[in-house]
């Protein structure tokens, strides 16, 4: 089938250094001006503003801290070695590929069935239906794969893959989501890799291919910066962690922990995390090995962001990262710690998102300075944040921005339902129906639209002081502008996701495997 040239990202730049070294004088510059008594407005809005600033400077600390252990090494040779070897007909383990199936559209699952079958390498490919589809189970005979079905569906896709295990003998275990298609030498580019018998799982990126509207663009391009910025130092700290897709693992790690993590919202780095708790090497490859679809309805794509978000807070919350002896070293504890705050952010912006609206409308400010003053201290510390993603990300979409920001209150109701324990329900991003139109789902974001527009009119009505009442003006209209692309695209509904390439004619490499239900 058609495929793409695997894609490497960039190395660390050296103006990337600089520019961090310019950030991190710029947010302590930006914080003394916060913390200084002079500037200090109404003592509830000001501690508001500290604990959302602050958690901003720390979360971006702490992404400079591991953009820098990049260290662009080159591949070891023992795994290009092992490569070389299994090029030339060396030993080969046994290999299970799993494609984990809960609703999506038939012809995109042959899609990626198809494509794993065909992947370099002796294997056994599988499909694991959850939703028990007698269409899929015949696409499996001809395409002459193995179909498991199970019983009940409990523990959602966690539950789907150890019941696959328990019925399957492969040393190694390839996990692929319904929509994301390998390339055809996705083994051969991870395999390797193993040849360290401490590594127990080998991630790739996600990587979409859709990229037709504002989700599936902003969320594609959000899912870039991410595994390009960030991912590459997790590998310095042993912290790479698993994403659910495109990964590999040894059996007998998943066997030592009794196979993936349940009862969670994201068992993939609950996974991870017991992992390297018990010693276990992971490995993040920074090369596009397969591509997904990308969310193509907000709805889809705030679903998406309410099971990540709760994935993470629970790490947050409930992981015991600071316990003394579970296991993990200091930078493994920080690097999953960040996991969190990631989507704290979103409480953050959130914070911000009021304080434009508080000024124009009841004349409260968490700080008391002239506009100029505070521009001088808070543009070259969000200047210098958009830098350094820039330099080592190669620029970025305003699609990301709009996709990040509209998801905060989605990722405010996961840290709610978090302290309450109350779980996120587990769908398919992109299962067969997708593409509706609901207003109903950012209604947060309108109300949020409505107050800043409310409080826009209000101080160019009112004028009372015209330099901070504009500063008010312009930062609410960039809420209500960003609230207002989520909110349109909301309406407008997505597209369905695209149809999938023709399988190839020639007959499948692999012998039939019977079905099991």
């Amino acid at each position: 089938m058609p495929t793409t040239t695997p894609h490497a990202w960039r190395p660390l730049q050296r103006s990337t250094r600089v520019a961090i070294l310019g950030a991190l004088l710029a947010t302590m510059f930006y914080q003394a001006f916060l913390l200084d008594p002079q500037y200090r407005g109404p003592t509830w809005l000001w501690a508001a503003m500290l604990v959302a600033e602050g958690l901003t400077a720390i979360h971006a600390i702490g992404t400079w801290w591991t953009i820098l252990a990049h260290d662009n090494r080159a591949e070891p040779a023992d795994v290009a070695l092992a490569r070389s070897g299994l090029r030339a007909g060396g030993s080969m383990p046994s290999i299970d590929v799993f494609v984990t199936a809960y609703g999506e559209a038939p012809d995109v699952v042959r899609r990626t069935l198809v494509a794993a079958r065909d992947m370099t390498l002796p294997h056994q490919t599988w499909i694991l239906d959850d939703g028990d589809s007698d269409l899929l189970e015949t696409i499996c005979t001809e395409e002459r794969v193995g179909y498991l079905r199970r019983e009940g569906g409990q523990h959602a896709k966690a539950g789907n893959v150890n019941a696959a295990l328990g019925r399957t003998t492969g040393e190694y275990v390839v996990i692929f989501d319904a929509d994301h298609v390998p390339e055809p030498d996705f083994l051969l580019q991870v395999l390797p890799h193993f040849d360290d018998p401490a590594v127990a799982f080998v991630q790739s990126p996600q990587s979409y291919a859709n990229q037709t509207n504002l989700v599936s663009t902003g969320s594609s391009e959000a899912q870039r910066i991410f595994y390009e910025l960030v991912c590459p130092g997790k590998n310095h700290f042993n912290a790479a962690f698993c994403v659910g897709t495109n990964v590999m693992f040894r059996r007998a790690a998943l066997d030592e922990i009794g196979g993936i993590a349940t009862g969670s919202n994201s068992e993939d780095i609950w996974t991870s995390l017991e992992l390297h708790r018990r010693g276990w090497k992971s490995i993040y490859v920074p090369q596009v090995l397969a591509r997904g679809l990308a969310p193509v309805d907000v709805a889809s794509y705030l679903k998406q962001q309410l099971r990540w978000a709760s994935g993470g807070f629970e790490v947050l919350l409930r992981g015991k990262l600071f316990r003394r002896g579970n296991g993990l070293t200091i930078d493994q504890r920080l690097q999953y710690l960040f996991v969190g705050t990631h989507y704290l952010l979103s409480l953050a912006m959130l914070t911000f998102m009021l304080f434009p609206a508080l000024y124009l409308l009841f004349a409260l400010s968490p700080i008391r300075a002239d506009g100029l003053t505070w521009a001088a201290h808070y543009l070259p510390f969000q200047a210098m944040v958009l830098l350094v993603a820039w330099l080592q990300s190669g620029g970025f979409k305003l699609s990301a921005t709009v996709a990040s920001i509209g998801a905060a209150p989605v990722h405010a109701r996961a840290f709610w339902a978090t302290l309450r324990r109350r779980p996120a329900k587990w769908s398919a991003t992109n299962q067969v129906g997708a593409g509706t139109r609901s207003l109903w789902v950012v209604m947060p974001q309108v109300a949020l639209l409505l107050l800043n527009a409310t409080g826009i009119v209000a101080g160019l009505v009112v004028m009372d002081d015209p330099a901070p009442t504009w500063l008010s003006v312009a930062w609410a209209s960039m809420i209500v502008f960003i609230l207002g692309r989520m909110i349109a695209e909301s309406v407008k509904g997505g597209e369905e996701p695209p149809a999938p390439v023709a399988p190839p004619a020639e007959p499948a490499r692999v012998p039939a495997l019977a079905s099991a239900r």
